[in-house]
């Protein structure tokens, strides 16, 4: 497929969608030139683990389809597998990644500068993805670190982006900390002590150690709530782990695209 074919399939594609979702990048081996190019839906029922969620990348590297599914499967870890607008699922989501071997180079002479390329991509397009969310007017990244293990940051983190409260708290620009430290409080891990845990929006920390932070005012919390890009960042032990996922506020809109919406 020609990449001046590509801007009307990413238009063709979409659904609740309001803008198309491209991506590419290039790097050289050996004075030849490898691209990678890809191209994505999705707004709502967004989750890993199923979603309406569609995305085909092509590049013109020479390899086998076991080295593009270890790449793919790299990237889209770090990238789709880490983004949820309403936590709601469907049956119908793809990733894709194709290969012509055009440019004449092989995989096997450039995998880390590739993988690296390809994570550009798929990241990309995961936060369009995100920054397209049904009704969304808030992109907010949810970093969590310190579990006992990665699974549990991750638990962590998904459950703060879940949490209707969270989330329309985010829509207000109302920095509620109370709401987020519930969801962290019940999120389904072993291992979680109230005294360990540490929540800052941006560079402003409202939590330390399980207790209102003391230099902590509404006025600064309120400021940093009002950013179109959050940070939310949630310390829940001294362990070497992080994970970070990324989502939506919910809106009016989304509500409204969602009671109106027949397929």
């Amino acid at each position: 497929m020609a990449n001046t074919n590509l801007p009307q399939v990413a238009q063709a594609i979409l659904t609740t969608d309001l803008v198309e979702k491209t991506a590419s990048a290039q790097f050289k081996v050996a004075g030849k030139t490898v691209s990678i190019t890809g191209i994505a839906k999705g707004s709502g029922m967004i989750r890993p683990d199923m979603a309406t969620m569609l995305s085909f990348i092509f590049t013109d590297i020479k390899a086998t389809q076991s080295e593009l599914q270890s790449c793919l499967t790299t990237a889209t870890n770090q990238s789709f597998n880490r983004i949820t607008v309403d936590g709601d699922t469907s049956t119908n989501d793809a990733c894709t990644l194709s290969a012509t071997g055009i440019s004449g180079v092989n995989m096997s002479d450039c995998v880390a500068e590739f993988q690296q390329a390809l994570n550009k991509v798929t990241l990309s397009l995961a936060h369009q993805i995100i920054k397209d969310g049904e009704g969304a007017t808030k992109f907010v990244e949810i970093c969590v670190k310190g579990g006992v293990h990665n699974a549990d940051c991750l638990e962590v983190a998904y459950t703060v982006a879940h949490s209707p409260l969270v989330k329309t708290a985010l829509f207000a620009s109302d920095a509620n900390w109370g709401r987020i430290l519930a969801a962290v409080g019940r999120a389904n891990i072993a291992h979680l002590q109230a005294d360990e845990v540490s929540i800052y929006l941006g560079d402003v920390c409202l939590i330390k150690k399980g207790e209102l932070a003391t230099d902590y005012s509404e006025s600064a919390g309120t400021q940093a709530m009002q950013k179109s890009k959050i940070v939310i960042t949630i310390e829940i032990g001294n362990h070497d782990t992080l994970e970070r996922v990324w989502t939506t506020d919910l809106s009016h809109d989304y509500i409204k695209i969602n009671a109106e919406y027949r397929t």
